[in-house]
């Protein structure tokens, strides 16, 4: 199991998008994502899934990354627990809504948010002469993700 992040590009909202194959059930959904309106069908679900994936060069994300297994993250967990000192939390979002579980999916972090968590990475980021390869290699991660969801508009999704 494996903790993996991406930010949509804004092709489909900005209408570079190739035509979807049902234009009148075409929705957004809370988190910022295409989906379909009414009680779609298998079929409709998988044809609306293949355009999503073929919709624009980009395939639908700008940005995509692999934070790593349930053990990093709970590396990158304590290690910030460890970070944030008195008084604490320094590290809210990332606590809270990154590395809480190693393996949540369903979830996103929304673009109100990505200014802060984006604060936070860099702060972390900023002690780099104490961090190894692997957290490095997580937060610079975050910050690609970071970036993109301030640039598109779009919430960080997990």
């Amino acid at each position: 199991m494996s903790l993996d992040a991406f930010v949509r590009c804004t092709c489909i909202r900005d209408g570079r998008a190739k035509p979807h194959p049902f234009p009148d059930r075409f929705m957004w959904d809370e988190a910022g994502s295409p989906s379909l309106s009414g009680d779609p069908t298998e079929e409709e679900w998988e044809a609306h899934d293949l355009w999503v994936q073929e919709s624009c060069e980009h395939e639908g994300y700008l940005v995509s990354e692999s934070l790593g297994n349930i053990t990093r993250a709970q590396h990158v967990r304590e290690f910030l627990r460890g970070l944030q000192g008195n008084p604490g939390p320094k590290f809210p979002i990332l606590l809270k809504k990154v590395v809480y579980d190693g393996t949540h999916t369903g979830d996103w972090i929304p673009v109100k948010d990505s200014p802060g968590l984006l604060r936070e990475v860099e702060l972390v980021l900023g002690s780099s002469d104490i961090l190894t390869e692997g957290e490095k290699e997580f937060f610079e991660s975050m910050k690609r993700l970071c970036e993109a969801s301030i640039s598109t508009g779009n919430p960080i999704m997990f």
